[in-house]
Order: C-alpha cells, then structure tokens, then sequence
C-alpha cells in the first residue's frame, strides 16, 4: 500500500470504501513482531498512514473517514503491541494522529525513551510551544475504541520561530498506545 500526495485539494477522492478496507488490510500486517526491526543506532522508527492525502485532508474529507483511518492507525499500534509482548527489548510503541494535518499521521516506534518523552513533554521556548490537553479526548469526540493496551495523550503545538509567518504552525498531536 501506498502513499498518494496530490496537492490539488479539489479532487475528489474515489471509492472510499475500498481504501479504507485497504487501510485496514495495512493495519492487519501489524500482527507480525518483525514490524518491530529496526537499526540499533536509530531512536525512532516510523510507519506513515499510507492513504491519499485528500481521504484525510482538504475539502472533500470528512470527520467520519478520518475517525474511520484514525481507527485503523490504533488498530495497527495494537496489533504490534500485541505481537510483540513476548520479545526482551525495550520499545515503545505509538500511534500518532496528527492535525489538522493529518496526512503526516504515522505508527511510530521509540527505541529512545528520552526522545519519546521529547515529544509528549511540556515546554515554552522563544520559537514554539506544547502543552498537554487534559480536557478533552480526541477518542471521545470522534468514537474511536481504544483497545485494552492502548491509552491516549493529546499535546498542542505551536511553533512561532521563523520570521515568514507562513511556517508558523498550529496543531494537536494525540499518541495512541503505550504512552504512559
């Protein structure tokens, strides 16, 4: 499966149906603990909602189909928990659903606790911002169902250094699994 960046927001996105049975078939390859295998010199490993950006962004998306792809993201994240109980390393395993851009969503893999924590921690500098959101649930709000070896954490981002205020940004960040 594949990802489709096509930046004409106008297009409307065809058989929605079968992508998303695609999206699912993706997030049932996740049952296998070789998903896990990475290089031992890297801190983090990563797997990108591989779906056409315009499914989960732009006018033609709706709340639903990205409720329904978030879904398949958690599953994915479960699915390779599950798998990979059994095993003697240290790994923390995630899924983040990213907005309002969501397409950047992915099932990340942290071999590093300290750069997982980097991600998820409180801070204010001169070019940026994150807080934790702790009054509401993006599960809640959409109706997505959190496996028994998921948990959920929201972050705000904000990032305001570039002197071109068009790279300034504005985001949620809400990870999925083993978060705490």
């Amino acid at each position: 499966m594949s990802r489709r960046l096509n930046r004409d927001h106008r297009t409307k996105v065809r058989n929605i149906p079968r992508r998303i049975k695609a999206l699912n078939r993706w997030a049932d390859t996740f049952h296998s603990p070789g998903r896990s295998i990475f290089s031992e010199d890297e801190h983090y490993w990563n797997f990108k909602i591989p779906v056409d950006i315009n499914l989960v962004e732009g006018k033609y998306s709706t709340i639903e189909t990205k409720a329904t792809c978030a879904q398949a993201l958690i599953n994915a994240c479960s699915n390779l928990i599950t798998a990979t109980a059994g095993i003697n390393y240290s790994l923390r395993i995630t899924a983040v659903v990213c907005l309002p851009d969501m397409f950047t969503s992915e099932v990340c893999l942290y071999r590093s606790e300290e750069y997982y924590q980097g991600f998820i921690t409180e801070d204010r500098s001169e070019s940026g911002a994150s807080a934790l959101i702790k009054d509401r649930s993006l599960a809640t709000e959409w109706g997505l169902v959190l496996p028994a070896n998921v948990q959920e954490i929201g972050v705000t981002l904000e990032y305001y250094g570039s002197e071109d205020q068009d790279e300034w940004f504005k985001g949620e960040r809400w990870y999925y699994g083993q978060v705490t």
